[in-house]
Order: structure tokens, then sequence, then C-alpha cells
């Protein structure tokens, strides 16, 4: 009896750790629909004017009339993508959670869904309002934010990641880069509407000069 008492301790163990595996992996999985559905909800403002009445019209005619949903889409579409990206790199690295991440993760993946709204807020006036402006950058300022703040936690939790990969360091400095370039626009765009827009051109080089700043120059 004591045989089998002894025993049962090793045997749960790996039961244990494979069912935390699976809802990590469900984790991830529900976060890329959550994505994948803000992605869908972009487009639909670009299917709302292609209907029957703008059927007379050339597809050039069409898109120099609605280039503000275009662009809108465009950017909201990349710059989502980036934030995948980002999320991804990091949940690669994870081999456990806990529940503070996981409230995180919720978190990022309602703003992440959310920006559907002002995007299609901003894109649909005939001029730039602050107000709007400052909603939709501050919308990705949070999705940001809460994305550095899963960063953080994970490098506080190093339980949860995996070892580091030699020729790796594992910093902050991509969510950083995210934050403070989306507070900028936001805080431009307080100023004009369309300053701060300008500035989410600087994300592409921003991130890319993050990415380098983690690599080391062997790489």
């Amino acid at each position: 009896m004591s045989d089998e008492s002894a025993g049962a301790g090793p045997r749960q163990r790996p039961d244990v750790h494979q069912r935390r595996e699976r809802t990590l992996q469900r984790i991830t999985a529900f976060t890329d629909a959550g994505v994948a559905i803000a992605l869908t909800l972009l487009v639909l403002p670009l299917v709302d004017f292609a209907d029957q009445s703008t059927a007379g019209q050339s597809v050039a005619q069409l898109f120099a009339e609605h280039l503000g949903d275009v662009l809108s889409f465009a950017v909201s579409f990349l710059v989502i993508a980036l934030f995948w990206r980002t999320h991804r790199h990091l949940y690669e690295q994870l081999i456990d959670y806990d529940e503070r991440l996981l409230i995180l993760n919720t978190m990022w993946l309602m703003a992440v869904v959310f920006l559907p709204f002002p995007t299609a807020r901003l894109f649909v006036e005939t001029h730039l309002r602050t107000d709007s402006a400052v909603l939709y950058l501050g919308n990705m300022l949070v999705i940001s934010l809460l994305a550095l703040a899963q960063a953080w936690w994970v490098v506080r939790r190093p339980e949860l990641r995996a070892p580091p990969i030699p020729g790796t360091s594992w910093a902050l400095v991509p969510p950083v880069a995210l934050s403070v370039t989306f507070a900028v626009a936001t805080l431009a765009a307080l100023a004009s509407p369309a300053a701060g827009l300008l500035v989410l051109v600087c994300l592409p080089p921003a991130q890319f000069l993050a990415v380098r700043l983690t690599r080391s120059p062997s790489q």
C-alpha cells in the first residue's frame, strides 16, 4: 500500500505537466483566433462600400473615393500583425504560465479586438478629429503597454520560460520600442492628428533596431 502511495507522486507529475502544456497551447490558440477575428473585422468597412451603388465605378475611382478606408485597413492590419509577431516571439519561449500572465494576455487580446472600432471611427470622418486620432493611437499604446507588461512578467519569472538560446539576449527592448513610439504618437496627436499618425511611419525602423539590439554581434 505504501509502495503504491510512494509511486503515485512521480506518475502524477508528468500528467500535470502535460495538462499545463496543453493549456498553454490552448491559450496561444485562443489568442491567435482573437487576433484573426480582429484582422477580419478591419476589412468589413471595405466590404460595405463595394455594393451595388458602386457597380458603375472603376476600381481606380472606388479606391480614390475611399482612400482613407483603404489606408486605415492597411495601417491597422500591419500594426496588429506587428503586435502578433512580438507576442509570438514572447510565447514561443514559454514552457509554463501563471494566472497573472493569463490575465495580462486576456487584457491584451481585448485591446487588440477593440482596435477595429477606433479604426473605423477615425477613417470614416471627412476630416481628422483630435479625439478620434487620440482614441486610435491610445488604443495601440494600451496594446503595446500590455505586451510590455507580459514580457516584463516573464522576465521576472524565469521558471515560465526555457533557458535562453546561446548567442541571444532576453530583453524588453522590442516591446519598449513599441510603447515609446505609440506614446510619442499619442502625444503628437493631441497637437495635430495628422502628425500623430505620421509618427507610425517610425514603427518599422524602430522595431528593426530593437530586434537588432537584442541579438549578439555574431548573429
